[in-house]
Formats: structure tokens, C-alpha cells, sequence
């Protein structure tokens, strides 16, 4: 592979089918089938990178460029220009680069005028005081495209919002790497702590997410942060800067090197680093933090947790990200005992996958108080178990939704500091568990050992077994009548383009609109994928002007989708989202469920779908997808049908569920002995 050329903005094969908005494959099939696709200009045989501007060319120039810039489209943009510098600096570095520029236009600095000196210093001045600042390449090789950069980055919202999402680009660069948390694990700690004014701390802050979320839940406090990396902690400062927040964020070894020695924070926010195997007990073994005894050579987690409680003020909260083994480990129940004795522990959460990179890794909260008064112990400790949830907000008939699970959390803890004795034990969920039960030999704090299989309930049974017997019998009635077909059916077919030309139907798009930030009004919406899983609405639009509200009658389907699938509107109070097509019928020319269901089963998306890959079906030519054409009559019989059938698979599926859960329901009865079998 050739070398790329200094101060070239290159792309990979993931890149450009986020431009084109495309899926990988296709990059692969354009580079065999196009002699002019460009060369690459650097990387691997397995992974080359392209000239950016080449690349949007040859692209413009096939007319494979997606009509609008996406917002994917738009990082994977300004991700590209960032690579002069990426390849000088650690990634976490160029990107605070962009956000220290950002920082310097929003002071009012024309950077392009500037001298290459000066915007150099300022630059570096944006990221702080640093005893070893990162050295900046040749301007000749970052400064034009760290500007065009800039100008790019303007699609993506203001300053804040566009770095933000650069950052979440370089988490997603470097998950291997590193522990980074999600926006949505910094939201909850946020709302655990519910801190509204006084100051903040995390000791191993990293890119500075946890302390971004308290910023954004009470923007009056002030911030201290302290990592040991110093490329994360200017991306931190820079991040927290262009939010608006009062923020100290210094490199070095928190329990080596503490940077703020006599700081009592009203709350300590942290997530550790796991499993370290120098962490310095050797140094640290008398020291003063061990206020709950001297953690082990292989608990390096109780001393960040220790090392927390010793910057809280008395009567402050700490909260700990940590590694479901910490509750459990025999080299750590001696600590454990003091912390519950002494009553420092006040609640163990144990979170789903996927609220941190890396994503399979299991997380657990630990919230503490620096006691007050060691004469004035909690009685009970909370746990609670929401390891079995997910972190994504599609609804699914399985598992809550991560903003649900979340509301419960927050909820049931708030509920837990009024009164310990008013939380009602929910079987496997949650439980206000007296010290006296936890203070065992073990001293194991994993909630799953304490909330779940606790008891099984017979209260539910009879009601369940009717509601089955209900559903099997609805089951059979939903069924229509059909009967075998002679000769041919369909003489001729229409295409939903000359339908809309004589008005039998409207052909209705949106184009922009969604990812509505916090602060801006928003609706509800219905996304390709609430189509595919036939559940309630899940996505949300700005609501501006583009928005278009749907209507009783209309008929959707998603622009990519596994298999073809259509829904008509009944009573659900949503708007359109860009992922779905939106057809809205005049029903006195064509019946919605006859078209819904003829979109649905006879495979005329997928034959006039423009690219496919295996399993995945992109429809961009939707005028020319054929439907038979037949009188309204005969539509709304056919009609009847398809809405007769769609109500048998919903009644399918709520069977499937009410028999899953009275399956447990009884295996969970006879296990733990609440149930017996019936004698002959």
C-alpha cells in the first residue's frame, strides 16, 4: 500500500458506505465492478484508506451520494479530516483539538486568520495547564483540514453537541482499549445522586462522561476530575469547557499521586479501572484512606472505593461503577463487613450489558454514604437486580426498555431513602435486605443471591391459565376463511407511482428531523423498526415542519428492512420517521389493509428493491412496487382478510407470552416448593 500524503483526509470502506449510506458490502462490489473507483492511498490490503475528496467525488459523480448528509454521514465527514492529526497524536488528543478550536470560534477567534504560531498556542491554551503537552505536527500537515474540520462540524448542532458526537466516533475507534461509559450509565448516576449545587469529583474520570452527565443534571456545580491518562484528560477538559462547566481536571495516579488531597466532595462519581494488577499495595499499605481495613493485592476496586469515601464529605454519596465479583470475592468481605457495619453501603445495583466499553461487560453500582454518625446505622441495605434489562428504548416483549428499567431504579432508591422499611420486596428485581442477613461468613452483596427465587406466588396462576385458555380460543376465531384458488388470479397489476398520479394514493416522505436534542420539542415516532416487530413507537422527531403527523388509515413500511412488512395505522398517536415510507390511501380507490397486505406477502417490495444483501431488503424505488389492481370491492374483502390475519398474529404472540410466563410460573412453584404435584 502507498503511503498517504501528509495532510490528506482519508476514509475507509466503513466510512464511505456511511456516506453513501450503503452497507459495506456494496463499497466492496464498487471497487471490482467501477475501473475509475478511486486507489487507495494508504492502510492494508485488508483495510485501505481513501483519499476523502476522491472518494465524495466519485461518488457525486455516480450519483451514489446520499441526497442529504446524515448525521452518521456528517461524523464519519469530520472523523476523516481529523486523520493528519490522528496519525501524530492519540486519538483522544485530535479530538480535543477539534474541541478546543470549536472553544476559540465560539470566543470569537477567526482562525483562519490567525498566524500558524498563534493558533498553535491557542490551541494548546483551550486544553489547560499540562506539565507534558502534546506536540502538534507541521501546521503544513493539520491546519487546513482541522479548520475545514470546523466548518464541517456545523451540521451536527452547536459546539457542544457536534464534539459530543465526535467523541462518541472515538469511543467507538478505541472500545478495545479502553473503559469508557455511556451517556445513558452518567445519566442514571446522575439522577442517583440528585445533586443540584456543590461540587463533584471523580478520581479516574477518563474522557470526563460521568462528570459530563452531572454537569448536564445540575449545571451550577463544580467539577474535579483527576486521570492518569493525559490525552483523556484534556479531552475531558475541553469536553466540560465547551458545556459550560466549572471544571478541574488534573493528570495523575489518583491512589498514588492524589492530585486533591483535602478535597470532601458532596458527591464522588467514579469508575475505576478493573482487575489492576499495580495499583501500589505494596506503597499503600498504611495508608490513611484504609478506613475500613487494608484492601487485598487482588481488590483494587475496594481501594478506588475506599479512596472515594475518603474525598466525601460526612453525610456525602459515592457512587461506584464496579464488577459484579467485588460483592462476592472472599478476599474482599473483610472491607465488606466494615462497610456494612459501619454503614458506608446503602445500595448494590447490578446493571445489564452494554452501559460501558467494553460492551459484554457486566457492571454493578455501588452507592455509598459517608456516615455521619457511626451510632446512627441503616437497618437494611437495597439490592437491586436489573441485570436481566437491556440499554436500548425499542420495545420488545421481553425485557423493560432501558428507560423504564432506569425510572425503576432511580424510583425504588429515592423510595429506599425516605423509608428502608416502606420498599416492598419484588421477586427477582429488588429487596431491602437487613444488615443482620448480609453480615454472614461470606458477606456476599450480589443482589442476584438475595432477590432472586426468593418465593413463587400462586396468586397469578388461575388468572393466567384463563387468559391462556382465553387466547387459544381466540386463536381459532381470528383465523379468516379461505379456500384454494383456480386459474388466474390477478390479471393486471398497478404500480403505487401511477396509483399516486390518479389519486388513489399519497406517497409521503420525511427527509430530516430526527435526533431531536433534549432541549427542543419532540413527538413521538414510528421507526422501521417498531414496523418489523409490530410494537408501540420508539423513535422520536424534532417537531418543526418537517413533521408529519400519521393519520388512522395509513399505511407504513420501513425504507431497509430483513423481510417485507407493512402496518396500517390504527389508533397509535405518532409521526413519521425518515426510516419508513408513509402511503396514505384514499379509501374509496384502495383499501389500506388490501395494500398493507399485499406489501407484506407477495414479495413485490423485494422484487423492486434497488440493492440487497442476504437478509436485508433497501427499498428506493418505491413507485415502481406493483399491487394488483382491483376493484374497491374486492380490495376490502381481501382487505378483511389481511386485517383478520394480522389480528391472528398478534393473538399468536400474546399466547406465546402469557404461556412463557405461566411455564415459569409453575417450574418456579415446584422448584422452590410452593407448588406440589397433584396425586392420581
Amino acid at each position: 500500500m502507498p503511503s498517504t500524503p501528509a495532510g490528506t483526509a482519508t476514509v475507509n470502506s466503513v466510512g464511505i458506505a456511511r456516506l453513501a449510506g450503503v452497507g459495506r458490502a456494496a463499497v466492496s462490489n464498487w471497487r471490482r465492478r467501477y475501473p475509475d473507483f478511486p486507489a487507495p492511498v494508504g492502510g492494508t490490503e485488508n483495510s485501505p484508506l481513501f483519499d476523502l475528496a476522491e472518494v465524495k467525488e466519485w461518488l457525486r459523480k455516480t450519483n451514489k451520494l446520499a441526497e442529504k448528509e446524515t448525521p452518521e454521514a456528517a461524523v464519519e465527514a469530520v472523523w476523516s479530516l481529523l486523520d493528519p492529526l490522528r496519525r501524530h497524536l492519540d486519538g483522544a488528543d485530535a479530538v480535543a483539538f477539534l474541541g478546543a478550536a470549536l472553544a476559540l470560534r465560539d470566543q470569537g477567534f477567526e482562525l483562519a486568520e490567525l498566524s500558524d504560531d498563534a493558533l498553535g498556542a491557542h490551541l494548546l491554551a483551550q486544553l489547560g495547564p499540562d506539565p507534558d503537552p502534546p506536540v502538534l505536527p507541521d501546521p503544513a500537515v493539520w491546519r487546513r483540514p482541522l479548520l475545514e474540520a470546523v466548518t464541517r462540524v456545523g451540521v451536527l448542532g452547536p459546539a457542544p453537541d457536534a464534539l459530543e458526537h465526535l467523541h462518541q466516533r472515538y469511543l467507538s475507534s478505541a472500545s478495545r482499549q479502553l473503559f469508557a461509559d455511556t451517556p445513558k450509565l452518567g445519566a442514571l448516576i446522575a439522577e442517583l445522586a440528585a445533586l443540584q449545587t456543590g461540587t463533584v469529583f471523580d478520581p479516574s474520570c477518563g474522557s470526563g462522561t460521568l462528570l459530563h452527565a452531572m454537569a448536564r443534571h445540575a449545571p451550577g456545580v463544580t467539577l474535579y476530575g483527576q486521570d492518569i491518562d493525559p490525552a483523556a484528560a484534556r479531552l475531558a477538559r475541553v469536553r466540560l469547557q465547551l458545556a459550560g462547566a466549572d471544571a478541574d481536571i488534573r493528570v495523575g495516579d489518583s491512589l498514588r499521586a492524589d492530585a486533591f488531597p483535602g478535597l470532601a466532595a458532596d458527591t464522588v462519581v467514579l469508575h475505576p479501572p478493573f482487575n489492576q494488577t499495580d495499583w501500589g499495595f505494596e506503597e499503600l499499605s498504611f495508608d490513611s484512606r484504609w478506613r475500613y481495613g487494608t484492601p487485598a493485592r487482588k481488590e483494587p476496586e475496594l481501594a478506588w472505593v475506599q479512596h472515594a469515601l475518603a474525598h466525601v464529605r460526612p453525610g456525602g454519596t459515592a457512587i461506584v461503577v464496579l464488577p459484579p465479583a467485588v460483592a462476592s470475592r472472599g478476599s474482599g468481605r473483610r472491607v465488606r463487613r466494615e462497610l456494612l457495619r459501619r454503614g458506608a453501603l446503602r445500595a448494590v445495583i447490578a446493571l445489564p450489558t452494554g452501559l460501558a466499553t467494553p460492551m459484554g461487560t457486566p457492571l454493578t453500582l455501588w452507592i455509598l454514604r459517608n456516615p455521619e454518625d457511626s451510632t446512627d446505622l441503616p437497618g437494611k441495605v437495597l439490592l437491586f437486580d436489573a441485570s436481566d434489562g437491556r440499554v436500548d428504548d425499542s420495545p420488545e416483549s421481553s425485557t423493560q426498555p432501558w428507560s423504564a428499567v432506569a425510572h425503576a431504579i432511580t424510583a425504588t432508591y429515592r423510595e429506599f431513602l425516605t423509608d428502608p422499611d416502606a420498599v416492598a420486596k419484588t421477586p427477582g428485581r429488588h429487596r431491602a435486605v437487613p444488615l443482620a442477613d448480609l453480615l454472614d461468613e461470606a458477606v456476599d452483596v450480589a443482589p442476584g443471591r438475595y432477590v432472586q427465587r426468593l418465593s413463587a406466588g400462586t396468586d397469578n396462576l388461575d388468572e393466567t391459565r384463563s387468559d391462556l385458555m382465553r387466547l387459544s380460543e381466540d386463536l381459532v376465531t381470528s383465523l379468516p376463511g379461505l379456500r384454494p384458488a383456480t386459474g388466474t388470479l390477478y390479471q393486471a397489476m398497478v404500480t403505487l407511482g401511477e396509483l399516486s398520479r390518479i389519486g388513489g394514493l399519497d406517497i409521503v416522505y420525511r427527509r430530516s428531523g430526527e435526533d431531536p436534542r433534549d432541549d427542543e420539542p419532540s413527538l413521538p415516532a414510528l421507526t422501521a423498526e417498531d414496523i418489523e416487530r409490530d410494537t408501540a413507537p420508539s423513535g422520536r422527531v424534532r417537531s418543526d415542519n418537517n413533521t408529519v403527523q400519521l393519520q388512522a388509515g395509513d399505511v407504513v413500511l420501513p425504507r431497509i428492512a430483513r423481510r417485507p412488512v407493512a402496518r396500517v395505522i390504527t389508533d397509535e398517536q405518532a409521526a413519521l420517521h425518515s426510516s419508513i415510507y408513509l402511503l396514505r390511501p384514499n379509501p374509496e380507490v384502495v383499501d389500506p389493509w388490501f395494500l398493507a397486505g399485499f406489501l407484506t406477502g407477495s414479495g413485490a417490495c423485494a422484487a423492486a428493491a434497488s440493492t440487497s444483501r442476504p437478509g436485508v431488503t433497501r427499498i428506493a424505488e418505491l413507485r415502481k412496487v406493483e399491487v394488483p389492481r382491483l376493484p374497491i370491492a374486492e380490495q376490502r374483502a381481501y382487505g378483511d382478510a389481511f386485517r383478520r390475519l394480522h389480528e391472528f398474529r398478534r393473538t399468536l404472540r400474546r399466547t406465546t407470552e402469557v404461556g412463557d410466563r405461566l411455564w415459569w410460573l409453575l417450574t418456579e412453584g415446584l422448584a422452590v416448593g410452593t407448588l406440589r404435584p397433584e396425586q392420581d
